[in-house]
């Protein structure tokens, strides 16, 4: 079984800026986020991003958010929900392909399920 810190590890390697697992209220459970981010403040923006998503869904007769995705001038936020109420967010540079950021997402998730 993979703890939680080698997922945010292994995402690491795989050229991803930044990352975390928090829970829904914005609790850190493990993180490698740039040096000029506040984790706790980027924890509960994050949580309070896919608590407006899941706002939005309901208002739309829609089932709960899966991922939301920010996109900015320099990168890209990727927050994805997991088993138990627990999100994980990785900050990736512009220049990455997004569709190999969600397959390295899908797999951490996994991993983060298997070690719930």
């Amino acid at each position: 079984m993979v703890g939680m810190d080698e997922v945010i590890t292994s995402l690491m390697r795989k050229g991803i800026k930044g990352s975390a697992i928090i829970d829904k209220e914005g609790s850190v459970y493990s993180s490698d986020l740039p040096p000029s981010v506040h984790e706790e403040t980027f924890a509960i923006m994050c949580a309070t991003v896919v608590g407006a998503s899941n706002s939005a869904n309901s208002e739309l007769d829609m089932s709960g958010t899966n991922k939301v995705i920010i996109e900015a001038k320099e990168g890209h936020i990727v927050i994805a929900n997991t088993k138990n109420n627990l999100l994980l967010t990785v900050i990736v540079d512009k220049k990455r392909e997004l569709g190999k950021i969600f397959n390295e997402v899908e797999k951490a998730i996994s991993k983060i399920n298997e070690s719930i």
